[in-house]
């Protein structure tokens, strides 16, 4: 990268770092990459050749890394700790104190191990060797609790170095029965099946083969429940069965229902088991748009009912206007934090409202209404307050900002960056994020922001949970190209914003797994169709990272929904995220406020995405509008049937 391009960067004149990373001479850098390629190629001799001055180029540290690698086994134990030491909280040094915790266990050097290895290293391996080093030296409660903990951290397979950790826990009873069943579900929940074979292998015949069972319905639900149902009740088989019914219910609704109807003849399921299918089939009964799931998920006893099953019985409660009903399904919810709880408040205080209690519900908007979110948003417009949220002045963080341009691992992570590679710079980034406060963290958004990197920003914002760090999180981006293409596609620009922000949070470069690509996350296909209708020309996924054509085409596709959806955003957002054939499936049989439809949207990504756009729709707004934006709720048309199929003239 050419120190004109990272002058471009920059959207200050706060350029320090990246002057700093720039200022490197250029041979520095060349040597570097030589000597790297070197080194992972397994030549050693022009990293020992190296020139004193290399030293004080900040990616110095890798070099020394990688001729460790190559170089282990001759490396004495003090020296690989004092690189460790120099480089504290890096990439590098988790590898190398990983390394030698491994060497000092082979070593049985287990004080060693104790007194150099960081307790705190994020390693399932480390722990299990530090579990063995505190049991070896008497410790036999601290080793109990360490291996508990990286016993239920292990994943894909039990390794060796985890392998005595099993044996240690199991001779002093602190794995029982139920802590293997515990593990084996998260296991199977998350298609780790090798790990839940090895796990079973402790258990009893029986419930080996309840594993074993189990493991196969993971893979083919459908085609394994016959053999299933000829088992003998026991728990595990109706664990078993309620976990198959819940994954066919989505698809196969029909075989669910008589499969269930045919299972509880023959077998004696409890009370909760029973909730938690009910749950499954009433939930997507729901996902369906089902009212017939009001009533089987109301009568399901709440202690029973699934927190899936209490939330899908709020939303199409909500979407049918069945308001005491989502009073009694938002009042089983529990949440673990303040900002998921938000929208379970929201549709409480709307049904004590529909329901008379407006005091009630004015207590609960005003308790979420200072949010800047899409709730928050909507609780103040039903209190017709201001957007309180988003009047708080930016914070100077210069000094904490200066303070984390000397740190050696900041310096890293430009020096990748005027490297090119952008992708190992974000990993040195994020893991030194790892040792930072909850203001380290704003201010190294903070920095981010001045250096012209408004994504890696929201993602270390991400990281502090900061949520009302608005003009951190909003940043205006390619502000000329939007203005001119919400000229040119008659749309308004804080709307391409919002969208902008959501896709790619102002990545140009970004590539989803789905293959869309750049600021406005384009598909080829659907580039390819806007393109033609603008006499463009799109052969490759180059053409779409340009931000220019870009924010061009996904600006007309907007235009295009738009237009399609009757100016209604709701549906146009919704359709840019999942498709135009989308929204008409979801259409309601009479209207229905755009609250009640947007929360019903059984796709749990878009139906995130349009609430998150929306949100971000009303922050651009306001922010572009100098606090005079459009209210949410006066973007939220309400939404209608849809329009009946013309007929034929005659």
């Amino acid at each position: 990268m050419t120190k004109k391009l990272l002058t471009s960067l920059c959207v200050s004149l706060f350029c320090a770092v990246l002057a700093q990373a720039a200022a490197v001479p250029e041979d520095q850098a060349s040597l570097f990459l030589q000597v790297r390629a070197d080194l992972q190629a397994g030549k050693v001799d022009t990293f020992v050749a190296l020139p004193p001055t290399m030293r004080q180029y900040p990616l110095y540290p890798w070099l020394e890394y990688e001729y460790i690698k190559q170089s282990l086994g001759g490396i004495p134990d003090q020296q690989l700790l004092a690189f460790a030491l120099r480089n504290p909280g890096s990439l590098m040094a988790d590898d190398v104190y990983a390394a030698l915790a491994k060497r000092l266990t082979e070593k049985q050097d287990w004080q060693g191990l104790l007194n150099n290895i960081p307790a705190e290293l994020d390693d399932t391996d480390v722990l299990c060797y530090r579990t063995q080093a505190l049991a070896a030296t008497g410790q036999k409660d601290a080793a109990l609790e360490v291996g508990k903990q990286a016993w239920l951290g292990i994943e894909k397979s039990i390794t060796p170095a985890c392998a005595p950790v099993t044996v240690l826990l199991r001779n002093h009873v602190k794995l029982s029965t139920e802590d293997y069943w515990q593990r084996i579900r998260v296991a199977i929940d998350k298609k780790q099946t090798s790990l839940a074979a090895q796990l079973a292998a402790d258990l009893p015949p029986d419930q080996q083969a309840a594993v074993a069972l189990w493991i196969q319905v993971r893979k083919d639900p459908l085609a394994s429940l016959p053999t299933v149902l000829q088992q003998a009740d026991s728990p595990y088989v109706r664990e078993i069965i309620a976990f198959a019914l819940e994954r066919i219910a989505k698809k196969e609704s029909q075989t669910a229902e008589s499969t269930w109807l045919a299972a509880r003849q023959k077998f004696k399921f409890t009370p909760a088991e029973s909730g938690r299918v009910e749950s499954a089939l009433g939930m997507y009964q729901a996902l369906r748009h089902d009212a017939a799931a009001i009533p089987r998920l109301v009568n399901i006893p709440a202690e029973n009912r699934t927190q899936d099953g209490s939330l899908w019985l709020a939303r199409i409660a909500a979407r049918q206007s069945d308001w005491n009903s989502v009073l009694q399904a938002t009042q089983q919810l529990t949440f673990d934090n303040e900002r998921d709880a938000a929208g379970w408040k929201y549709w409480q205080a709307r049904a004590l409202e529909q329901t008379g209690k407006t005091q009630e519900a004015a207590s609960l908007y005003a308790n979420i209404a200072p949010q800047a979110t899409f709730y928050g948003f909507l609780a103040s417009d039903r209190l017709g307050q201001g957007y309180s949220g988003l009047n708080d002045p930016p914070v100077d963080r210069s000094q904490r900002v200066a303070g984390l341009q000397k740190l050696a691992a900041i310096q890293r992570v430009f020096a990748w960056f005027a490297l090119g590679d952008r992708a190992q710079g974000r990993k040195e980034w994020f893991r030194t994020l790892q040792q930072m406060d909850k203001d380290g963290k704003l201010a190294a958004a903070e920095l981010a922001t001045r250096t012209g990197d408004p994504n890696l920003a929201i993602w270390t914002l991400s990281r502090s949970k900061e949520w009302g760090e608005i003009n951190l999180r909003f940043p205006l981006v390619h502000t000329d190209l939007v203005q001119e293409q919400a000229r040119n596609q008659g749309l308004q620009p804080a709307w391409i914003f919002g969208v902008m922000r959501r896709e790619s949070a102002f990545d140009a470069n970004a590539e989803s797994g789905a293959n869309a690509f750049g600021l406005m996350q384009l598909i080829l296909p659907t580039a390819r169709a806007v393109g033609r209708k603008l006499g463009l020309t799109i052969s490759s996924k180059d053409d779409v990272l340009q931000p220019a054509t870009n924010v061009q085409l996904g600006s007309a596709y907007l235009r295009e929904m738009l237009g399609k959806f009757n100016g209604n955003y709701a549906q146009a957002t919704a359709a840019y995220n999942a498709g135009p054939g989308r929204p008409p499936q979801w259409a309601p049989s009479s209207l229905i406020n755009a609250d009640q439809w947007i929360e019903s949207i059984p796709f749990t990504e878009t139906r995130d995405y349009v609430q998150a756009v929306m949100t971000y729709t009303t922050i651009y707004d306001y922010k572009l509008n100098e606090g005079k934006g459009i209210r949410l709720s006066e973007r939220l048309l309400p939404i209608a049937p849809n329009a009946p199929p013309k007929t034929a003239q005659p």
